[in-house]
């Protein structure tokens, strides 16, 4: 049976196009404000609603405060053509975990993946962005460094400070030829490092590569990590002809939804006493903003106890606008439902 999908959107070409691209697949219905939202949310099975922050009337977030209230069953995501940096705090206080921007025109292709990875729960791969024959190269993860594939995403084992070292130079100099800005190599040394020290953890839930200062919300790494067989992690890198990317996944899935908007609200949120970013002191944190900040796409995919896999996307032909927040988390009561039906 299709699952049913909701759009809210007042301009009839966008909310026309979104419905059309989704249809082949889904139960389709759109509404152009939030009474007519309503209506639909009341009488119709939705599974999924997507709504434009700002409507006629009542806003998509107060939409989303409704569905959260009336309809917890009913899973949501926002869009926007402005900044969605803006609704950073929204997002943290009422847990929203996706708001896709709308630039130039909408990016017809996010908005489906995003769907099919919320109805489905299955968030993993990068794989997911891109069509065609892009392929994924995991056979050779032990072997030394290797050049970006066309049109795919080569993976490889860091096993050591030493190995990410000198993986992240080699591989930083490599997109750089293709078009990456020089501040990749920084997006590479704040992703792996967040997946070597901050993702191990032991089974009380303490780091195993770094002491942790609670007091003044400071951690401190170890020198020279060797890491156990069990915390191994994976980075991936590659291109097509549009977009160069970067993907760490670790096997933890330590990192938490809420942690990631507190993270970012304080960095984006201003001090009024200061004039400056409220996390501007903060030890931690200012790595995903700035990654967030270089990256066009910066998306999270999180297994709780399992996995987190992040995803780090520059478009080769320049700045494509506002950020989106991605952020996609396993749903183990769902996992669950589908391991048994297979």
């Amino acid at each position: 049976m299709k699952q049913s999908i909701l759009i809210v959107e007042d301009i009839h070409s966008i909310r026309e196009a979104i419905m059309d691209l989704l249809s082949t697949k889904f139960n389709v219905f759109g509404a152009e404000h939030f009474e007519e939202a309503v209506w639909y949310l009341t009488n119709e099975k939705i599974d999924l609603t997507i709504t434009d922050i700002r409507l006629p009337g009542k806003s998509g977030i107060d939409l989303v405060k409704l569905i959260q209230k009336e309809f917890p069953h009913i899973l949501y995501a926002l869009m926007t053509a402005y900044n969605i940096n803006e609704y950073i705090k929204f997002a943290k206080d009422l847990h929203i975990w996706n708001i896709i921007p709308k630039y130039s025109f909408l990016d017809i292709h996010l908005i489906e993946v995003m769907v099919e990875k919320l109805l489905s729960n299955d968030i993993f791969g990068i794989e997911k962005y891109f069509t065609g024959d892009f392929k994924v190269h995991s056979q050779n993860i032990n072997n030394e460094f290797e050049e970006a594939p066309n049109n795919g995403i080569i993976y490889k084992q860091i096993k050591s400070d030493q190995d990410r070292s000198i993986l992240c130079g080699k591989i930083s100099k490599n997109l750089i030829q293709l078009g990456a800005p020089k501040a990749i190599q920084q997006v590479l040394e704040e992703l792996t490092s967040n997946a070597m020290i901050r993702a191990p953890r032991t089974h009380e839930g303490e780091y195993k590569y770094q002491f942790e200062i609670p007091s003044h919300d400071m951690v401190v790494p170890l020198d020279n990590i060797q890491l156990m067989p069990d915390d191994y992690f994976l980075i991936g890198y590659g291109a097509t002809e549009s977009t160069i990317f970067i993907v760490v996944r670790d096997q933890f899935g330590s990192l938490k939804k809420e942690e990631i908007l507190h993270r970012l609200d304080r960095h984006i949120s201003i001090d009024e006493s200061t004039g400056f970013p409220k996390g501007l002191e903060d030890s931690h944190g200012r790595g995903l903003y700035i990654c967030r900040e270089i990256s066009d796409q910066l998306i999270f995919n999180i297994e709780p106890g399992v996995c987190t896999e992040t995803i780090a996307m520059i478009n080769r032909e320049g700045r494509t606008g506002f950020k989106s927040l991605s952020i996609y988390e396993v749903d183990p009561s769902k996992k669950t439902n589908q391991d048994s039906e297979s």
